[in-house]
């Protein structure tokens, strides 16, 4: 199984889940638009639609063997399928190719004439006629069939010659189906931000995340209630494969499964493949436009290496190295002192990197494929050391990196935790930022997260701001740090924000406009966690409740966060139709909200960004996507401001029930 950035689209969502998903082979360009239309293909990149169209047998040839090939192959699957359809059975099917007589002399043998291919039936087959002179009674005649024998579909085989035997068919047809899944791999891996995380058995969100009392385990209530009344609420249990955390939340005592680090790729060595899965869970789980592939300049005649990858979202950023154990461990003395080492190196090596970004600004390649602008000295750097080995030594205490820069020691099965628990970049990076230390043991990172988890879920509430609670905003609070992983409570809610993001960063823009985007995503990409959900929620909803207003209305569903007073402001609308009055109404919502910052803050300081869903009826795609942002002081007039007013403040206006604070 594998999990892809690709999946993360609104093109690539089932516009119609109750049909069946097969692969189109037609006689005729009518056949294959017709399955076509029964979206057959329902979520495939275009590239790949246009493969399966070019090679479809009704195509005539243009000279390329290898396509010719592959039409062939198609052909005989299409024959075979008809030929079951009619309700066919297999046979067996009789190629006379070089029969044999021989006889005793005076006899000789003047000819042998091999009959037509045909099937084999109950009754005797003849497979050649010969004529023989001098014949005497007694003469011994012997012979031999020199006939191949296929199996095959007998009603119509028709052999082109005395090579096309079934076997030969059944081979195009394997070399037809291996070429369109080696090409669709490729084709897929064309696409910018594409990755893919090897699964480690973990198929949902909530087969991570399991109440105790209907856990497998059968825990009694004596083992719970002891967990839920000690100091810090959480047990281990260790497996072959992972461990689990019992984990005690307001709810209940939850089980939280913690898998091993996912595969390694084999063609690569092991340290050029730990650096692939890290970047690779980092850019699937969170957002690759922050993920930064590892860059080196030149320095003198030399060049060097900017880390082993970068995360930069918004004003925070971590620098990242790899340290991979190649070869068999040894003892665990050796092991021990192996890895103290590479975490030591590992945090000399982020220091020099912190030093050069922190020198000036550096351009970068994200996982999107696009060089950004990072703007090293404004961004507050951490870094993180991950140990890739196949048996890390148990209870290894991690000393405390004494620099200027702090380092945090992590297993890679650690990161992928973090990034699968919490699936946002901001949200990672800001616990990293946290956290600012290793954990006491290496490989103890899943506990102090949930003892972190905990702490959040005891905070109390700061104050919200009282001008939201007048308009109507009603203050919800969330602990930065949810218990049970991101998406276990609704996880197609939680995959409509990611869409939604997705639709965001893939939108088409000149290079000169992708550092203004990676600003956007930040803001997006900081939503709490604990949100996200509710808010998927609402735009499934909202698309589903406007997707078929009155004749001659518009509907709007819409909502705001406000997260603090120096967070961004995130608007989100949800629009029946989108035209240029919907266009202009959406850019005065989020002025008008933004303006209504300014009672209380500098706006020169502060950002808002607004994304409106639009719902489409032509089958393309769902839905429209379109983002605004706005930063400073829009300079609203009054007349302007009386009006949005009296448009989005009124009590039965199209935001009366949207503005929710974020305290």
């Amino acid at each position: 199984m594998t999990e892809s950035v690709e999946a993360f689209s609104a093109l690539q969502r089932l516009r119609r889940p109750e049909c069946p998903r097969f692969f189109p082979v037609a006689d005729s360009l009518e056949g294959f638009r017709e399955s076509l239309a029964e979206s057959c293909m329902d979520g495939a990149l275009s590239s790949q639609v246009a493969m399966v169209e070019d090679c479809q047998p009704f195509q005539a040839s243009d000279g390329d063997e290898v396509i010719d090939r592959i039409r062939r192959g198609l052909g005989h699957l299409l024959a075979w399928e008809a030929a079951l359809n009619a309700g066919a059975v297999m046979g067996a099917w009789a190629t006379p190719v070089e029969p044999q007589v021989r006889a005793a002399a005076p006899a000789v043998v003047e000819s042998v004439s091999a009959a037509q291919p045909g099937a084999l039936g109950e009754q005797e087959q003849v497979l050649a006629r010969y004529q023989l002179s001098s014949y005497r009674s007694g003469c011994a005649v012997t012979a031999r069939a020199g006939t191949y024998v296929d199996v095959c579909f007998t009603e119509g085989f028709v052999p082109a010659d005395g090579e096309d035997t079934f076997v030969r068919r059944l081979s195009l047809v394997i070399e037809a189906v291996t070429r369109f899944a080696l090409s669709f791999a490729w084709l897929s891996s064309q696409v910018p931000g594409s990755r893919r995380v090897l699964s480690a058995g973990q198929s949902s969100p909530g087969d991570a995340w399991i109440a105790a009392a209907r856990s497998s385990r059968h825990w009694s209530a004596e083992q719970l209630a002891a967990l839920a009344s000690s100091d810090i609420g959480l047990g281990r249990v260790e497996d072959t494969d992972t461990f689990t955390l019992m984990v005690s939340t307001p709810s209940g005592v939850f089980e939280r499964v913690i898998p091993r680090a996912t595969p390694l790729r084999h063609h690569d060595r092991r340290g050029t493949a730990a650096e692939m899965a890290v970047q690779d869970a980092a850019a699937t789980w969170g957002l690759p436009d922050f993920v930064m592939a590892p860059s080196v300049e030149r320095k003198g005649r030399g060049v060097r290496e900017i880390s082993d990858g970068l995360l930069a979202v918004g004003d925070q950023g971590v620098v990242v190295q790899i340290k991979a154990r190649e070869g068999e461990p040894a003892s665990v003395e050796r092991e021990t002192s192996w890895v103290l080492k590479q975490i030591t190196a590992a945090g000399k090596q982020i220091e020099g990197t912190v030093r050069r970004l922190r020198a000036e600004s550096v351009h970068m390649v994200n996982g999107r494929g696009h060089r950004v602008r990072i703007d090293g000295p404004a961004v507050d750097w951490v870094g993180v050391a991950i140990i890739e080995h196949p048996d890390p030594p148990e209870e290894l205490t991690v000393a405390e990196h004494h620099g200027r820069t702090p380092v945090i020691a992590l297993l890679r099965r650690d990161w992928e935790f973090l990034f699968n628990q919490l699936r946002s970049t901001h949200a990672v990076v800001g616990y990293l930022h946290r956290v600012g230390t290793s954990a006491p043991v290496l490989g103890g990172e899943p506990e102090r997260y949930y003892e972190l988890a905990a702490a959040d879920a005891e905070a109390v509430p700061g104050p919200a701001d009282p001008s939201w609670s007048r308009r109507g905003g009603r203050p919800h609070s969330v602990p930065l740090l949810p218990a049970a992983p991101a998406g276990s409570d609704d996880d197609e809610a939680h995959t409509m924000v990611r869409i939604m993001l997705e639709d965001v960063a893939t939108s088409p823009l000149d290079p000169d406009e992708w550092d203004a985007r990676q600003r956007v995503l930040a803001c997006l990409d900081s939503l709490p966690v604990g949100y996200r959900t509710d808010l998927g929620r609402f735009l499934l909803d909202a698309l589903a409740a406007v997707a078929e207003p009155e004749t001659g209305t518009t509907v709007w569903r819409m909502r705001t966060f406000v997260s603090g007073p120096d967070g961004a402001q995130l608007g989100f609308a949800v629009c029946s139709a989108l035209t240029d009055h919907t266009r202009a109404a959406f850019s005065a919502w989020l002025r008008l909200r933004h303006h209504e910052r300014g009672e209380h803050a500098d706006l020169a300081q502060l950002t808002s960004v607004g994304v409106l869903l639009t719902p489409r009826a032509d089958g393309y795609r769902e839905w429209d996507t379109t983002m605004s942002a706005i930063s400073g002081d829009p300079e609203l007039t009054g007349e302007e401001l009386r009006a949005y007013q009296d448009l989005f403040n009124a009590p039965n206006g199209p935001a009366a029930t949207a503005s929710t604070p974020s305290p």
